[in-house]
């Protein structure tokens, strides 16, 4: 009995510290941001969240996820800007623009050399989001190439939808 009291403390102990959370921002990324001279902060979740001036006198923030996912010996790392909100539609016309929306996202995904789109959320709020994902070695240089590809692209399609979604608040994202 104490020793699985013992080893269920050490376990609590271990699940507890800081440095095993899920929400450590991965240093290495940190490091990379630095050299490349990039401005950014480290968000509740442990990702790099970077803002990004874009044309048009516009922004657009872009994280880069600290976890990391694999796929056989793959490490993948997640590159993401949103670009919008896909509001539910509440009508005949609502369904029509929604549908333009994710219509224009999918041909906008064939378009693109690196990432896509989707469409995360619940059924009322879905975000368009931009996600690239890259190796998690990607170098600095790289790095910088890619996260400044998604600003662009994801801004380019904020503006998009603000135009179907006649959105009053233009730039949210």
């Amino acid at each position: 009995m104490k020793k699985a009291t013992i080893a269920l403390a050490c376990l609590l102990l271990a699940a507890g510290n800081p440095a095993n959370a899920a929400n450590t921002a991965d240093a290495s990324v940190g490091k990379k941001l630095d050299a490349l001279g990039l401005k950014y902060e480290v968000d509740d979740d442990g990702d790099y969240k970077l803002l990004f001036e874009v044309d048009g006198g516009r922004s657009q923030v872009v994280w880069v996820r600290s976890a990391v996912e694999t796929l056989g010996g793959m490490r993948i790392r997640e590159i993401l800007s949103i670009s919008g909100k896909a509001p539910k539609p509440a009508d005949d016309g609502d369904i029509v623009t929604s549908a333009m929306a994710a219509s224009s996202a999918l041909m906008a995904s064939n378009r693109q050399k690196l990432g896509g789109w989707v469409l995360k959320g619940s059924d009322d709020k879905q975000m368009f989001y931009y996600v690239a994902q890259v190796p998690a070695d990607l170098g600095a240089d790289d790095l910088e190439l890619v996260v400044r590809a998604v600003a662009k692209d994801a801004d380019g399609f904020e503006a998009l939808l603000e135009v179907l979604y006649q959105v009053e608040k233009k730039d949210a994202y």
